[in-house]
């Protein structure tokens, strides 16, 4: 495995519900958000460059998040996947802000990064009809490789996990046996995962036991795989390429779908992703996290300082900061159609 230098952005993702907020000059109203772990090392590099206000970000899982921002406990929140139940009883705007790669990351002893997989070996790990990293199935798409004769330790984020929806929502598009867009890992894989798999509530926390433990196997996002010393797997795309979780990977996949109009506060601008689509050199498993904020429903222009501060800070990520440290941190900006329908979705808040 490569070594990989940890990070100050690193450092703070290894802590579970850690807050982030600007720095002391940071001036005007205070907004705090919560949700999405997989994009927490973007809102943690984000909320330390803004200074127009005061922005804080706690990493829970978009479950949380969407529960958070409906109860008016937090004026934003972050989600990799969309309302289903739980709705906000005011109208609310979805906005995609960033995207990103969900990596398949793994601690097989001797085994460096680009280990193959396909997304019906990624579907037998999980449900536990592949337990060892030597099965048939692995050697034979990775035989210059010497695989460990050892059980997989499989790792997966615990139920409402945005992550878990878009990865559920990819297995039943290609593989098929799963339930689609289900933030339970468990139910959506039909009531049973591999035998002593683990649960972890972050992105962060799943990270750090592939780190810590050798032969396991999980996912999460590219920003805490790389910082990590673990290895990364290259995925089968739908053209039939083995291609690694790269962000520029990551942005021809996602930057090929179509943004949803037309529709409800739930669905406006966000993706109804075709994870069976092909598009040539892209990663395949790549998703988008969703800002949410309040829509101004009145006439004229709002007046309300807070809400016009979240709607300045996803002004501020889409147009600024995500497009600047992005790269860096293994996310990918918006661009075309769906960075067009984001600013249009962020001219709504208020």
């Amino acid at each position: 495995m490569r070594n990989k230098l940890t990070t100050l952005v690193a450092a703070l993702a290894v802590v579970a519900g850690l807050v982030v907020s600007t720095p002391a000059q940071a001036a005007g109203v205070s907004i705090a958000g919560k949700g999405s772990s997989f994009a927490y090392n973007m809102m943690a590099a984000c909320t330390a460059a803004y200074t127009t206000n005061t922005a804080t970000y706690t990493s829970t899982g978009s479950g949380t998040g969407r529960t958070e921002f409906a109860a008016g406990n937090v004026q934003w929140a972050a989600s990799d996947a969309v309302y289903t139940s739980g709705y906000p009883t005011s109208s609310y705007v979805t906005v995609p802000l960033l995207g990103g790669p969900v990596v398949f990351a793994y601690s097989a002893v001797g085994v460096g990064d680009g280990l193959q997989l396909t997304p019906a070996i990624v579907s037998g790990i999980l449900k536990g009809t592949i337990t060892r990293w030597d099965d048939a199935a692995i050697k034979a798409i990775n035989t210059k490789i010497k695989l460990p004769k050892k059980s997989i330790k499989v790792a997966y984020r615990a139920s409402g996990s945005g992550t878990n929806t878009n990865l559920t929502n990819y297995l039943y598009q290609t593989v098929g046996g799963w339930v689609a867009n289900n933030n339970n890992l468990q139910t959506a894989a039909g009531g049973t995962l591999a035998t002593g798999a683990t649960s972890f509530t972050t992105s962060a926390l799943l990270a750090g036991y592939i780190e810590d433990n050798s032969n396991a196997f999980g996912y999460f996002d590219l920003s805490d795989a790389t910082t990590a010393d673990v290895g990364i797997a290259k995925l089968q795309n739908a053209a039939g390429a083995f291609v690694a979780p790269t962000a520029s990977a990551a942005a021809k996949f996602i930057n090929a779908q179509t943004p949803v109009t037309g529709g409800t506060d739930a669905t406006n601008g966000t993706l109804n992703i075709d994870f069976t689509k092909v598009v040539p050199g892209a990663y395949q498993l790549s998703i988008v996290t969703y800002g949410l904020a309040p829509r101004f429903s009145g006439s004229g222009k709002s007046t309300d300082a807070t809400k016009l501060a979240v709607q300045d800070w996803f002004n501020y990520l889409v147009k600024t900061c995500v497009p600047a440290k992005a790269a860096t941190l293994g996310y990918v900006p918006l661009g075309g159609a769906l960075k067009t329908s984001a600013l249009n979705q962020i001219k709504t808040i208020g």
